[in-house]
């Protein structure tokens, strides 16, 4: 039984939404799933002026213009999603004085999975997806399907690479992934620099038992990257999703993840599947 009933996928404005969007909709579609988008309409706090004094009036007009502009984009997206033969809906939500991010991150308390855009490089659009993916990773207790722009993988994924080790959030990424990992047609587990093999086939038999047999393949890292390793075994295997665990921490809302967690949003090119 899929337990991905409840998809969400937050609006960030980049243009790699329509690939998370469409992404999202082969989802649900595959596992019967109801699909929520949220349009957020960022209200930032006022900038006071030399006096500190706030300008009412003109701070007004910009609110009033951004809720306009939300509006309007939420109306074309149920249009959009109107198309689409699955159950759909959406939602438009204030982030007063608010992150973008944390506010998304707050209503995907309520979902079993996240699909959000990604951008590459070091642009404006890439910096706010990369807040979004850290926002939704460390605070909403979900986990979160980052699809990178362009991005046009096959819905489900049939080839999965899995980079594993004996920790936490590995644990917690491959139970989130299970629906995805049963009905793929080969998953791979990789092990970068593997210290003891009794981890390793606990997990191989602990996965067969519901349904998904892996074949392992171990790699030395020889001073490269964790994920550069993975990520050059998801191109040699034309893997259509990786599966990691989100590594980080927060500190006052400013999300500083780990390297591999980084790496990954920074150059990946298909869908990874993040757990915390």
């Amino acid at each position: 039984m899929s337990l991905l009933k409840d998809l969400m996928v937050p609006i960030t404005g980049t243009s790699g939404d329509e690939d998370a969007i469409g992404m999202a909709v082969g989802l649900a579609r595959a596992y019967r799933s109801h699909l929520c988008a949220w349009e957020i309409v960022h209200l930032p706090m006022p900038i006071a002026g030399p006096w500190g004094m706030v300008p009412d009036l003109a701070i007004d007009g910009l609110y009033n213009e951004l809720r306009l502009q939300g509006k309007n984009d939420a109306e074309r997206l149920k249009i959009r999603l109107a198309k689409e033969s699955v159950s759909t809906e959406v939602k438009l939500v204030e982030s007063l004085f608010t992150d973008p991010a944390l506010t998304a991150a707050y209503h995907a308390q309520y979902a079993d999975l996240t699909i959000v855009a990604a951008s590459a490089g070091d642009t404006a659009e890439a910096a706010t997806t990369r807040n979004f993916v850290g926002a939704l990773l460390m605070e909403s207790g979900r986990p979160v399907l980052m699809v990178p722009a362009g991005c046009k993988a096959t819905v489900p994924p049939q080839r999965i690479v899995v980079g594993w080790r004996p920790a936490r959030e590995a644990a917690r990424a491959l139970h989130d992934a299970l629906s995805l990992l049963v009905d793929a047609e080969t998953v791979e587990l990789v092990l970068v620099d593997p210290s003891d093999r009794e981890p390793e086939a606990g997990i191989a038999s602990h996965l067969l038992r519901h349904g998904v047999e892996v074949d392992v393949v171990e790699r030395a890292s020889e001073g490269r990257s964790i994920e550069s390793i993975l990520l050059e075994r998801a191109r040699e295997t034309d893997a259509q999703l990786l599966v990691v665990g989100g590594y980080g921490h927060s500190r006052a809302h400013e999300w500083a993840l780990g390297g591999v967690t980084r790496g990954l949003i920074k150059n990946a090119t298909i869908p990874v599947f993040f757990s915390h």
